[in-house]
């Protein structure tokens, strides 16, 4: 499984600097590939509506666009901060944790 993350927004944006950075859950340790994978499960991640581009009129707001891919299935969401749902917002922090170390 691999998780990809673009944050976008808010007053440091820069655009040329805003990529992706991803996750390959494989080469974690395996309590944080379970972490993941139950905030994965808790947030209904392959439910939520797809999408790509940030609500309209907050363009000075944070937002984040995540991509999970397992196997052939991938599926992107694109939410703004602050999330309002805990497991989501619990995925995206987990995420940016990864990303870092």
């Amino acid at each position: 499984m691999r998780i990809s993350i673009k944050e976008s927004g808010g007053a440091a944006y820069f655009p040329g600097l805003a990529k992706p950075r991803t996750v390959e859950l494989e080469k974690l340790p395996e309590p944080d590939q379970q972490e993941l994978r139950q905030l994965i499960e808790a947030s209904d991640f392959f439910q939520l509506p797809q999408s790509t581009v940030p609500e309209a009129g907050n363009p000075g707001r944070v937002h984040y666009t995540l991509t999970v891919a397992e196997g052939e299935r991938e599926h992107t969401v694109c939410v703004l901060a602050p999330v309002k749902s805990q497991a989501l917002e619990g995925l995206v922090q987990c995420v940016r944790r990864h990303i870092r170390s």
